[in-house]
């Protein structure tokens, strides 16, 4: 039975129920220790991750722009140059790796698995020849590499878990495409979990929205206080309930701001609580800095109140994202190619040296220049005299006038015959006016002069 046949025995029977880890890393995958200081194991106090918004708002904003760069494989030619080669199998495939999703959703899928984990799992899918037809995403948690220590090899196989009976599927490695972000050092099989670190501090904030909600839930205050200013004439159950009408009825909707007249001595109070002071904002937004700061990403462009201010003192956001794209998606988008040339590209390609997975951000709206900057840059280039005239009226996609084939010379600097040698240019002098000449027309600067009448003297005469 293929790897195939096993995957949708296990996975896709709709009798079987998928086994999950309630842990952010699974309990047979975790490494022996807590986090520094600590002996609270937050591993299980904060699961998955996947329900934690302050974790994944920064990961799907992730998700959602590293679709923006279209992937595109590409050959290199003689000329050491990458073009791009249009309807490529493995570029064909990752538009629709099978016929249930496409490839953003693989994508999208993989990315959220390589921030939380560290490592992101596809399933290849072969025919009868072995070709690669399908890719499926594997969810990080259910999958483990595997090595006997007998073995030579670096990893034999990956344990993939589907059912709730315990079983375990043998997966080839070659069936398998394994992404990894980085090396764990204690597992280097594995990639190392960029959040892991920080189960502490997105605890913190799960736990301060928790007591922020049971408040609201919980701490029921009223509107105003009314009370009898003197204890010799307490009112009755009947007269409390004609003050609670009267006061629902005269003080509300349309009646707001009309007198209240009681005609026995009464406190009124107005009653209430300042959440404020709690101070939970400013630990709510440790958390959501250093989620941010871990990914790479500035807080700012995820929405975060912890990063807003950077806008507020020179950096726009256009600059954030374009920032978010250089920092954290490229070198990103660099690996996972890599990554990924590497275990698929041998399954299409057999000079695999020459071919490589690239993500095209040609496209990407933090790189597209705004029209303005985009015609100042080539107004200077036709000025400069570096492009003709046409050239520029095609770049910015205007009608192309032949006759404008010609470039804008400085008028101090003619054009010149070809074959003939330009004409010299005589130097000017200190103060900008023409060139001072001794007797016999040689050209000296006035400056020259004046260290030549130095070293005559001494430089004891003025």
């Amino acid at each position: 039975m293929s790897a195939w046949d096993k995957f949708k025995q296990f996975w896709l029977s709709p009798d079987v129920e998928t086994k999950a880890s309630d842990n952010f890393i699974p309990a047979d995958q975790e490494f022996p220790g807590f986090l520094p200081s600590t002996r609270f194991p937050y591993t299980r106090a904060v699961g998955k991750g996947l329900d934690s918004n302050v974790l994944m708002s920064p990961v799907m904003w992730v998700a959602r722009n590293f679709t923006e760069a279209e992937p595109v494989v590409q050959r290199r030619d003689p000329d050491h140059r990458w073009r791009a080669v249009p309807g490529h199998d493995l570029g064909l495939l990752l538009e629709r790796p099978n016929n249930f999703y496409n490839g953003d959703q693989l994508w999208q899928a993989s990315l959220i698995s390589y921030l939380l984990d560290g490592n992101a799992y596809w399933l290849k899918v072969r025919n009868e020849f072995g070709g690669v037809v399908q890719l499926w995403y594997l969810p990080h948690f259910l999958v483990e590499p595997k090595f006997d220590r007998e073995s030579n090899a670096f990893i034999d196989h990956y344990d993939y878990r589907p059912a709730a009976t315990g079983d375990r599927l043998k997966l080839p490695v070659r069936d398998v495409v394994h992404i990894r972000m980085a090396l764990d050092p204690r597992n280097t099989r594995k990639g190392f979990s960029p959040l892991r670190p920080l189960l502490r501090e997105i605890f913190a904030d799960e736990e301060a929205a928790n007591f922020s909600a049971s408040i609201l839930r919980n701490m029921g205050v009223p509107g105003g206080l009314i009370a009898p200013k003197d204890a010799s004439s307490l009112p009755t159950p009947d007269d409390v309930q004609r003050m609670k009408d009267y006061m629902k009825t005269g003080f509300t909707g349309d009646k707001r701001g009309e007198w209240l007249v009681l005609g026995t001595p009464t406190i009124t109070e107005q009653f209430g609580f300042d959440p404020s002071q709690l101070m939970l904002t400013n630990l709510r937004d440790v958390t959501e800095e250093r989620v941010c700061a871990m990914i790479g990403l500035p807080a700012a462009v995820v929405g975060f109140g912890a990063g807003l201010q950077q806008t507020k003192v020179g950096a726009t956001m256009r600059e954030l994202r374009k920032l978010a794209w250089v920092s954290m998606l490229q070198p990103n988008q660099k690996n996972i190619g890599g990554q990924v040339t590497q275990q698929l590209m041998p399954d299409f390609q057999a000079q695999t040296r020459r071919f490589r997975l690239h993500f095209d951000v040609s496209n990407v709206a933090a790189f597209v220049e705004e029209e303005m900057e985009k015609s100042r840059r080539i107004a200077l280039l036709v000025d400069s005299g570096i492009i003709t005239v046409a050239v520029a009226q095609e770049m910015l996609g205007l009608e192309v006038d032949d006759s404008q084939d010609v470039y804008l010379r400085p008028s101090s600097s003619p054009p010149q015959p070809e074959g003939e040698e330009p004409a010299p240019i005589e130097p000017a002098s200190v103060n900008g006016g023409p060139p001072d000449r001794i007797e016999d027309d040689s050209v000296v600067t006035r400056a020259d002069r004046l260290l030549e009448h130095w070293d005559k003297t001494g430089g004891t005469e003025g």
